[in-house]
């Protein structure tokens, strides 16, 4: 064990006994800021214990026991957090359900986990509840932190966390040292959290993780983004999913570094450009949507900005690219980019909220390179990183070994290996320890402690991982050539008016497909500045003049790849991608098995003789009216 291990397990082998130990190094220092209505509220470490504290007696005083299943669903706020370290607290286990879940879902998890205790952040989680809690026989309490709408509801299943709160200090009067002696008895080998996969191959699966693996995990991953308590981190990931541990809650344990939470969703942008963090993580839609953002702000910027934009962007490739080469740049080079920062980069750094970041990840699923490539050409040293709920942290970039087709080096204390097949074998203390109810999956995805992660990938002459897709999407042509989906797709959404894509072929097809998403407000503007009219998005998608737009996109993207695995068909989708239809996982990645039965038809018209499918959708006007229209989907091949 190396000696920043043994001085990060000093700290304790639990997560709530990092807070005390936290309480006693920072005490007033400031561990939490929210921003509400405008003003951002700060709490102490000190206030921060006590929150957790109260909650945790509060919950045993309802009838909470160890091993008791707490689950939380709500926006990244303070008490998401709270709820989850003081279930912990009290030997229970936390688990996370997606925000926009909907209630068929919220009851799958909470009656698969079998769940006594719901925390939910306002009306409409709790709405959600009580929608289903006839269905959830085992469910005793619905505690709500936003009582605003809540004044009339009496269903006796509902608290709020204030009276859970009160409860709690009541609690202690009776039971005094009781959480105290509850953190004492927690072990690192204590069942902490079930984290719900995403569930893009079938229902959801739960992965238990330890308290010692979540950390393990953690400390993996400050040792390669060293953080420390005057640092300021962003909470922007779903606490519901792993990544949010793993990269945000527990290195702000760990590190003291302060965890920041944006007022809304829709505010992230602004709030983070307040906040100034030093490290941000981003998954690779969002990355993508940063450079989106950036290209479309570009188009309708005043002549002079896309003047300095299109002047100075090159210089930002070529330093970038000299770096990724680890050469350094000439004179006449480091004279032009300190102009090109000056006047360009830092103030574009500045809009995003991004001027004081010292470390930038991403990570979830592949990320573009060309949006790699901007990110590190405006001044931004994008790292990639690659983890999986049930592997833990495997691999990340380090400081000056930044390669954009690799996902780095493995962690520290991480053993990876590959088969014959192409498959990723890791094996480290940061592994989950089981699928909740289910052994016989556990044994087939962990084989004598090896974790199967089921992802193709090759290690290249310099030890980095080559992440390829799961290799069960990594898809083979009719005569052997093989493609890689989702590479093919992270570069199509590269462009700012494609949203989504998924690509399509098989053993039993000579060549690749794609099924693509237009970006409606994107491709709306492009056609009102071009004098194209339209009425919906179904009507939109099937323009000839937006088929020639993603036309010249798809042969950006051809020209990457070798001539076997290039795409030749291609259909716009008259409506987006849906994780309410199950299209998309929470975590909007593709459903591949479902989607590809689910238009199988359209599929079939790309490999066919037909030149387009017909299709019934809903469509809203632009006055509110809704309908269904009858359409034809075109088929579109690609002229080289």
């Amino acid at each position: 064990m190396s000696s920043d291990d043994n001085s990060q397990t000093a700290l304790g082998e639990t997560i709530p006994q990092l807070i005390q130990s936290n309480r006693q190094r920072f005490s007033h220092g400031i561990a939490m800021c929210m921003k509400n209505r405008g003003i951002w509220r700060r709490y102490s470490w000190e206030d921060y214990y006590h929150r957790v504290k109260y909650l945790s007696l509060g919950l045993i005083s309802l009838g909470f026991k160890p091993g008791d299943v707490l689950c939380i669903i709500g926006d990244n706020e303070p008490e998401w957090f709270w709820a989850e370290f003081a279930a912990q607290s009290a030997g229970g286990i936390a688990t996370g359900i997606f925000v926009d879940a909907i209630p068929s879902e919220v009851k799958y998890v909470a009656s698969h986990c079998h769940a006594k205790f719901a925390v939910v952040n306002d009306q409409e989680q709790s709405d959600k509840f009580l929608e289903i809690k006839s269905e959830l026989p085992l469910l005793q309490k619905v505690i709500y932190w936003d009582p605003k709408g809540m004044k009339n509801y009496d269903d006796p299943i509902l608290t709020s966390f204030a009276e859970v709160l009160d409860l709690g200090r009541e609690y202690e009067g009776k039971h005094p040292d009781l959480f105290e002696h509850n953190m004492e008895k927690s072990k690192g080998d204590d069942i902490a959290f079930i984290y719900y996969t995403s569930g893009t191959t079938g229902l959801p699966k739960g992965a238990m993780m330890t308290h010692n693996s979540l950390i393990k995990t953690a400390q993996a991953f400050v040792s390669r983004y060293p953080l420390d308590k005057h640092d300021d981190l962003v909470s922007s990931f779903p606490p519901a999913w792993v990544g949010d541990s793993y990269f945000a809650t527990i290195p702000h344990l760990l590190t003291g570094a302060r965890l920041n939470f944006p007022e809304e969703p829709e505010t992230i942008a602004e709030d983070t450009r307040e906040i100034g963090p030093d490290f941000v993580i981003y998954g690779p839609r969002q990355w993508e949507g940063l450079v989106s953002e950036i290209q479309v702000k570009m188009t309708d910027a005043h002549p002079m900005k896309r003047f300095a934009y299109y002047l100075f962007m090159p210089v930002g490739y070529k330093i970038a690219d000299l770096n990724f080469e680890g050469k350094n740049p000439r004179l006449f080079w480091r004279v032009l980019h300190r102009l090109a920062h000056g006047l360009l980069f830092r103030p574009l750094k500045d809009k995003l909220g991004l001027s004081e970041v010292r470390f930038a990840v991403t990570g979830s699923s592949v990320l573009s390179l060309d949006t790699f490539r901007l990110i590190h050409a405006i001044g931004i040293e994008l790292r990639q990183n690659y983890a999986s709920t049930e592997a833990g942290f495997i691999s990340a970039h380090g400081k000056g070994e930044i390669a954009f087709e690799s996902v780095g080096r493995p962690a520290v204390g991480v053993e990876v290996r590959v088969t014959e097949e192409g498959e990723l074998l890791v094996r480290s203390d940061c592994i989950f320890r089981e699928y909740y109810n289910d052994p016989e999956k556990t044994k087939s995805v962990v084989i004598n402690g090896w974790c199967h992660t089921g992802d193709a990938v090759y290690i290249n002459e310099n030890g980095h991982l080559i992440f390829m897709d799961r290799l069960e999407h990594m898809g083979e042509l009719s005569s052997g050539t093989k493609y890689a989906p989702q590479y093919i797709e992270g570069r199509l959404r590269f462009s700012p008016y494609v949203k989504d894509a998924m690509v399509v072929g098989g053993k039993d097809r000579e060549f690749v497909s794609a099924i693509i998403n237009i970006d409606f407000v994107m491709v709306g503007k492009w056609a009102e500045r071009n004098s194209i009219p339209y009425t919906t998005f179904v009507d939109l998608s099937q323009k000839q003049e937006v088929a020639d737009l993603i036309h010249k996109d798809l042969l950006r993207v051809n020209s990457y790849l070798p001539e076997g695995a290039r795409v030749k068909n291609f259909v716009l989708l008259h409506k987006e991608f849906d994780p309410d239809e199950a299209e998309l996982t929470r975590t909007r990645k593709l459903r591949r098995e479902f989607m590809e039965n689910r238009y199988k038809a359209m599929i079939d018209a790309m490999y066919g003789e037909n030149e387009s499918v017909t299709v019934e959708a809903p469509v809203t006007y632009r006055d509110g009216r809704k309908g269904m229209v009858t359409t034809d989907v075109k088929v579109r091949s690609i002229r080289n």
